[in-house]
C-alpha cells in the first residue's frame, strides 16, 4: 500500500457503518414515500414526526455509538503500545547514557589500577625487593605506563606471577610478602570489584563485564589475586598451586 492510499484509507467498522446506514435511511425512505406518502406525513401532528424519526434513527446512533466505541479501543491500543515503544526506546537512551558514563570512568580505574600495580611491583622488583629494576627503570617503565598503556605493570606483575606458578611461596612474595604489598594487592582487588559491579548494573548481557573480566590484563590479574588469596569460587590460572589465606 503506498503512502498516499494508507493516509486516506478508512477502516472498515466506518465502512460497515456508511453502508448499514445508508441502507436503513434508503429502506425508511422507500416505506415513508410508497407505503405512508409524503402527504400523509407531512400532515401528522408534530408529536408523532417526531417519534417517527427518534424510532427510525434510533438504531443508527446505536449503531455509531457501538463503532466508536471499538474505534476507541483501537486508538487506545494504539497509544498504548506508542507509549510502551517511547518507555522501551527512553530505557535504551537511558543504558546507553550510563554506559558511556561507565566508559569515561572506566579509563580513570584502569590508569588508577595501573598505579596500584606499579607501585606494587616497585615493592617487589624494586632495590626494597628482587633489586630486578632501579629506581631510574621504575621512572622511565612509569612514564610509559603514564602515556596510555595503563597494563603496562598489570602485565609486568602476571609475568611475574606466572613465572611462578608452580612456586606457592614466591607467589605468595609477590602478593602477600609485606605490608605494603598486602595492601597494594588488596586495593587492586578491592577497585577492581567496584569496577565489575559498576559494568554489571550497565550490562544487561554481560558482554562488558565478560570482556573486562576476561578478555583484559586487568581481569587476568584480578582472577589470579583471588585464586591465589583462596577466594571461594574463583578459577585457576594455568599451572597455578592455590595459596589459601
Amino acid at each position: 500500500m503506498t503512502e498516499h492510499n494508507h493516509r486516506f484509507s478508512i477502516d472498515w467498522r466506518v465502512t460497515l457503518g456508511l453502508v448499514v446506514t445508508l441502507i436503513w435511511i434508503t429502506t425508511g425512505l422507500i416505506y415513508l414515500l410508497g407505503i405512508v406518502g409524503w402527504g400523509n406525513f407531512v400532515h401528522l401532528p408534530t408529536a408523532d414526526i417526531g417519534s417517527f424519526l427518534e424510532g427510525a434513527f434510533a438504531p443508527l446512533a446505536f449503531l455509531w455509538l457501538v463503532i466508536g466505541h471499538f474505534m476507541q479501543q483501537k486508538e487506545i491500543s494504539a497509544n498504548t503500545r506508542a507509549i510502551k515503544l517511547q518507555e522501551k526506546s527512553a530505557r535504551r537512551l537511558e543504558l546507553h547514557s550510563r554506559q558511556d558514563s561507565y566508559f569515561k570512568l572506566l579509563t580513570l580505574v584502569q590508569e588508577q589500577l595501573g598505579g596500584i600495580a606499579a607501585f606494587h611491583y616497585m615493592s617487589y622488583a624494586g632495590p626494597t625487593g628482587t633489586g630486578e629494576m632501579t629506581g631510574d627503570e621504575f621512572t622511565e617503565q612509569r612514564a610509559i605506563s603514564s602515556t596510555g598503556d595503563h597494563a603496562w605493570f598489570v602485565r609486568k606483575m602476571i609475568a611475574a606471577i606466572i613465572t611462578h606458578r608452580e612456586e606457592p611461596e614466591v607467589v605468595n612474595d609477590i602478593l602477600f610478602g609485606t605490608d605494603i604489598r598486602i595492601r597494594h594487592t588488596n586495593n587492586y582487588a578491592t577497585t577492581f570489584e567496584k569496577l565489575l559491579k559498576a559494568a554489571q548494573s550497565v550490562d544487561p548481557e554481560e558482554m562488558i563485564t565478560d570482556a573486562l573480566l576476561n578478555g583484559s590484563a586487568h581481569g587476568l590479574y584480578y582472577r589470579i589475586i583471588s585464586y591465589a588469596r583462596g577466594d571461594e569460587g574463583a578459577e585457576p590460572f594455568p599451572g597455578a598451586i592455590p595459596i589459601a589465606r
